[in-house]
């Protein structure tokens, strides 16, 4: 597909559409077009990944949370939060390269798209804790199938070529 039937097919920015591609080929599992205004293609990895991508894109419309979900760190923390992180520390420490700021941003989007609650736990800790609403819950399962995906697809690249597909 293009990148200009991508970006108006999904809706992106320009300028977030060209970091996703540009990340999407960095990492593999997209293929540059040869030419200016050409196609983009799936590798074999990205094909990998691309058989779970409808579960995932079926849920966010079906929830209605596409404007979170083109966000960068969204989808990721509901996932982490999904997979037992609940406190601010344990979903830091589940999502490497996350910074404080784009944490607190994701958790906050989540919580206006009512996906996840926050609660301040009872005593001396008093700590908020993190936990998936029914409508996170409903789109738990596509979200984790999908990184899933994405970790084989990445761990396949990286034995075969270790070095050339490396994430930055």
């Amino acid at each position: 597909m293009t990148f200009s039937a991508l970006n108006s097919r999904l809706g992106a920015s320009r300028e977030t559409l060209s970091q996703t591609l540009d990340d999407l080929c960095t990492n593999g599992v997209v293929a540059r077009p040869p030419v200016r205004r050409g196609t983009y293609s799936l590798t074999e990895a990205g094909k990998l990944v691309g058989e779970t991508c409808g579960g995932a894109v079926d849920v966010v419309l079906r929830t209605e949370t596409l404007q979170v979900a083109l966000k960068k760190w969204p989808m990721l923390v509901l996932t982490a939060a999904g997979r037992g992180g609940r406190r601010y520390g344990e979903l830091a420490e589940m999502l490497p390269g996350v910074t404080p700021r784009a944490l607190a941003g994701a958790l906050k989007d989540l919580e206006g798209a009512e996906l996840v609650t926050r609660t301040i736990t009872p005593g001396a800790g008093r700590a908020p804790a993190y936990e998936l609403t029914d409508r996170g819950q409903l789109m738990f399962p596509a979200l984790d199938a999908l990184v899933s995906a994405c970790d084989d697809a990445m761990e396949a690249l990286n034995r075969a070529e270790p070095e050339a597909h490396a994430p930055k």
